[in-house]
């Protein structure tokens, strides 16, 4: 799947959309969480798919306090579904989604427990059908070898397609193309079966939506249907030139505000350095017990560069508090 379009299938744009799949594998609130990540993923991911977000920031959205969200954040690397990182100066985190891990281990489970059940209804159906032309067979003796033939073509024919004739799937999508005014010709069926075997019907739907919504908005698509059609049987996608421009430009802002970020601490530590030794004492001795950081002392002394960079921002936090600045 598709990482674009598979955080699209986990995000709304107005509502939190939780999936009852994550929710049941990974309890409400990692999935919450894990909801706000691939949120800010989608706006603020490099090009590797590294982002940041403060612990202030997700508190902010989720009314999960700093303890909780560790806890779930190392319940989630522990689960392969998230990576994370401290770099910069000041020391920030950096998260990394991976999509891939989290379909296998969510919906994994419901794939298989879906062709499970795809199994079972078949069995049914076949049963059923084999039950009533046995019926047939006896009471139209006179006609058995034709009966047996033509049970033997259906049965043949049945057990070619039973992963798709038994599931509501390839319905679902004809009654889609009907909706949107595309021709569904039996060589969209084939590629739509095709399409079926390895993703799901969800997957597909967004995936179909999402490129008619793109193509209605560019100027000059007068076809809609076939220029829809030509992808599909081409294995290629739309491209939304407005989305990343805006990405573009939501990165750019995300530098230019880190950049003025450092540079207000900067000035915050000279501000801090121009203060009494005492003065200074009191306020890292405030900082490192009142953030639970004590250890961050040890480092002090192997290099005192990184150490103020670290608690810059929290030394602009003192100094607020204090009236000094």
């Amino acid at each position: 799947m598709q990482e674009k379009t598979f955080k699209q299938l986990l995000m709304s744009s107005n509502y939190y959309t939780l999936n009852k799949q994550i929710v049941k594998e990974l309890g409400i609130e990692s999935a919450f969480l894990l909801t706000i990540l691939i949120e800010a993923s989608d706006g603020l991911a490099d090009n590797e798919g590294w982002f940041y977000q403060t612990i202030e920031k997700i508190g902010e959205l989720t009314g999960l306090g700093r303890h909780k969200q560790d806890k779930i954040i190392k319940e989630l690397i522990d689960l392969k579904i998230l990576e994370q990182k401290n770099k910069g100066v000041p020391c920030k985190r950096y998260f990394k989604v991976n999509y891939g891990m989290i379909e296998n281990l969510v919906f994994q489970n419901q794939q298989s427990s879906l062709s499970e059940n795809s199994k079972l209804d078949c069995q049914k159906k076949t049963n059923y059908s084999v039950e009533n032309r046995q019926t047939s067979l006896s009471e139209n003796g006179n006609n058995k070898e034709y009966i047996i033939n033509n049970l033997n073509k259906k049965l043949n024919h049945k057990e070619h397609n039973k992963s798709y004739e038994c599931s509501e799937d390839l319905k679902r999508i004809k009654e889609w193309f009907k909706e949107n005014k595309i021709d569904f010709s039996k060589k969209h069926e084939n590629k739509i079966i095709e399409l079926l075997k390895i993703n799901s019907l969800g997957y597909l739907l967004k995936l179909f939506q999402e490129q008619i919504d793109i193509l209605k908005n560019k100027p000059g698509v007068k076809n809609i249907a076939a220029i829809f059609s030509e992808h599909l049987f081409k294995g290629t996608v739309e491209i939304n030139l407005k989305e990343i421009k805006r990405r573009e430009i939501e990165q750019e802002n995300l530098k230019n505000e880190e950049k003025k970020e450092s540079e207000n601490n900067e000035k915050y530590l000279e501000i801090f350095k121009g203060l009494s030794l005492e003065q200074q004492k009191k306020i890292e001795l405030d900082i490192l017990e009142k953030h639970n950081i004590k250890h961050f002392s040890e480092l002090k002394n192997k290099s005192e560069f990184i150490y103020y960079r670290l608690i810059s921002s929290f030394i602009f936090q003192e100094l607020k508090e204090k009236g000094l600045i």
